[in-house]
Order: C-alpha cells, then structure tokens, then sequence
C-alpha cells in the first residue's frame, strides 16, 4: 500500500502554513517544505518562514537547511523530500513554488548534473549575456531560468528541453492528496500588503543588509525583497520607492502562482475558503 501524503499549495499569501498546521494538529502529523526560497537559512523574515510560536509544536522540516552561498534547485531539493518523507507517519508538504510540487508528484527530467564551473560561469555573466547564448527556440522569462536552461546547455552540448521531452524520473512513489488554496485575487493583495508591513515591522532591511555585509552569493540573493532592498541600502532608492516595487513584484508573482495552479494541479480539491472544521474530510 504507497503511503499517503497530504499536498497543501497555493499562492504566497494565500494561508496554506496556517492550514497545514492545523492538518497536522488533527492527524499528528509532520510538515515538509515546498518553497523555493525558504528552504534558505538567510531570510527567515522575507520569505515568512513560519516561526516557532507558528509552528505550535508541529515538526517542520526542509526550512532554512541551505546557506547563503548556496544555489539549491529542484534536484537537490526533491532528494531531501524523497528520503525524508517515507520515515514520517503522516507526512504533509506545504509550498508555492508549483515547479517543486510537480517534480516530487510526477518525477524529474533526466537532466544531467551542472559542474561547479559552469554553474559559478553563468552565474557570473550578466542577464543579457545569459539571454544571448541561449539558442533558439522558447527562452524562460526569468533570468533564474534563462541560467538554468545556459548551465545544462554548456555543460551538455543540448537544450534543456531535449531533456524536458525525456520520460521523467520518479521521484517519490506515493499516493498524493492535493489541496489548493485559491483565494479571490483581492484577498491575496490585502494579505501581501498587510504582511510586507508586517515584515519592515520585523527589520526585513537588516536581513537584507547581513546578506550585502556578507557577501552572499547563493539563491537566496534572488527572493523577491532582495534586490529592492539593496537598492535601498546603497542609496539608490528611498524605503517607500523600495517597498513599492517589493509589493508590485509579490502580486505579479502571486498572479503567475494563481494561474499556475488553476491549470498546472488536476485532481486537486480547490478551496476559496477554508473551512477548518471539515478540512479533514476533504
């Protein structure tokens, strides 16, 4: 009998750290992250990686694991969660970034391991220079994908979608159930809005400010907040100009979220609401 695993998704903003406490609560179970950016140790605060008064007790893993040097992907992370998740009674994964979910529900394209040098090689380059070496065909939209799609490019000789058109590796073999969090659009504003005044309450610039002081290198450099508050830091932009751009970029990325995960989740039990009482049951 495949073991069951409760999936809560959703965009940012959107409450699922709330529900899957309280799941767990109900069923004693364990939580798993599923973002992409809390899994690093530097930003606790912009990343809203919930606290320990959040957590109420529940175990949580895969938060904060990866240092600020580090450059985590899918592969590395789908490994930690296919080798913890078997060993937890009533495993629950939580997380937005859509990607990560459809890696450890439906496998992995077999794409070869990135050397040192070639990561540290692209990483180096500048954005314009990463779009111009991709060949052509579709390019990513974003920069961090543009590197990704170059890294496997250079260290292979193909595309990445040659790899992408690959049967997929199965990464986890279980019986997943999918819960997504989709509420109506002003309501993920209000709670993004309410909570970046949450996070300057909180010093959101001074964890900024350690990773600038430090000179971190790795993913952690490319959360949202990050470069708007650099900027801020070297006197490029005042504090409100910053705290704009962060609220503009959060609901651009929560709309690409909301829509990834009306077409990208089938099978999954949409909720607008959440109703605590019946959760369970779904």
């Amino acid at each position: 009998m495949k073991q069951k695993v409760i999936v809560i998704a959703g965009p940012t903003a959107s409450g699922k750290s709330g529900l899957a406490v309280h799941v767990a609560q109900k069923i004693k179970g364990e939580i798993v992250n599923a973002d992409a950016f809390q899994v690093y140790e530097g930003l606790r605060v912009l990343t809203a990686r919930p606290s320990l008064e959040e957590m109420q007790g529940i175990k949580h893993h895969l938060y904060g694991y990866a240092d600020n040097f580090t450059q985590e992907d899918v592969r590395g992370w789908s490994q930690k969660a296919a080798r913890l998740i078997p060993a937890i009674e009533h495993p629950i994964v939580v997380g937005g970034t859509g990607f990560y979910l459809s890696v450890l529900m439906n496998g992995l394209s077999p794409i070869p391991d990135i050397s040192p040098e070639v990561r540290e090689q692209v990483r180096l380059m500048d954005p314009k220079e990463v779009k111009a070496k991709l060949i052509a065909g579709e390019i990513p939209l974003d920069i961090q994908r543009q590197r990704r799609a170059l890294e496997v490019l250079l260290e292979t000789g193909h595309p990445i979608d040659f790899f992408q058109n690959l049967p997929k590796e199965k990464v986890l073999d279980a019986d997943f159930k999918v819960v997504v969090l989709l509420p109506p659009r002003e309501k993920i504003y209000a709670n993004i809005e309410k909570r970046l005044v949450q996070m300057l309450g909180e010093d959101i610039v001074g964890e900024v400010a350690h990773l600038v002081e430090s000179k971190a290198t790795g993913g952690v450099m490319q959360a949202i907040g990050v470069k708007e508050l650099v900027d801020f830091i070297e006197k490029k932009c005042d504090l409100s100009t910053a705290a704009e751009r962060i609220l503009l970029a959060t609901r651009h990325y929560a709309k690409r979220q909301m829509t990834w995960f009306r077409h990208q989740m089938p099978g999954a039990t949409i909720l607008q609401e959440v109703d605590f009482k019946n959760v369970i049951t779904l």
